[in-house]
């Protein structure tokens, strides 16, 4: 591949990041499992945050490689990293279109099966998000997403698909402390 090509791609690629990266992360209305409304991104200011979006089983199957490296370096407050890092930290499960008929039965079984200590962590989104997923460039709902938002909400950082090492170590160094 010659060198002009080489530089072309990663123009691109650095255009696309920068174009969502410099927007504010959309204001979304979520549910927490005990019921309470979480605003997104406005209840998490103040915080850089990490959100996780889920919009189908294949995504969220896509998403189980990251709890525990995620759980280990950003939430577990008992090992070094809860010294380097101070972000909320939250999987957002998305109920969209045809979803949404559905979401109740899913939200009850998953509310009955969650582990206490993650009810802090996850979140329930129903509506139509159809504008949203092409202001933020998602273009399949069968990826799951990551975001990096700043303490007022503006995106720094996304992608999408399966954990990666250094995936991690960049959104470690954008929300180290």
């Amino acid at each position: 591949m010659s060198f002009l090509l080489k530089m072309s791609i990663i123009v691109a690629i650095t255009l696309t990041t920068l174009s969502v990266s410099a927007q504010r992360f959309p204001a979304i209305s979520t549910e927490a499992p005990d019921r309470s409304e979480v605003n997104l991104p406005s209840d998490l200011s103040g915080k850089k945050s990490i959100l996780f979006l889920a919009f189908t089983k294949e995504a969220e199957e896509m998403l189980e490689n990251w709890y525990a490296p995620v759980y280990t370096m950003f939430i577990d407050k008992s090992g070094f990293n809860a010294m380097a890092y101070d972000c909320h930290v939250k999987l957002v499960m998305m109920f969209t279109g045809l979803g949404q008929s559905v979401s109740e039965n899913i939200m009850d079984k998953i509310r009955s099966n969650v582990d206490e200590e993650m009810n802090n962590y996850l979140l329930f989104y129903q509506g139509d998000f159809k504008e949203h997923m092409q202001d933020l460039d998602l273009k399949k709902k069968d990826d799951a997403y990551v975001f990096v938002l700043d303490e007022e909400g503006k995106i720094i950082f996304h992608d999408s698909g399966r954990y990666s090492e250094s995936k991690l170590e960049k959104i470690a160094d954008l929300v180290e402390l």
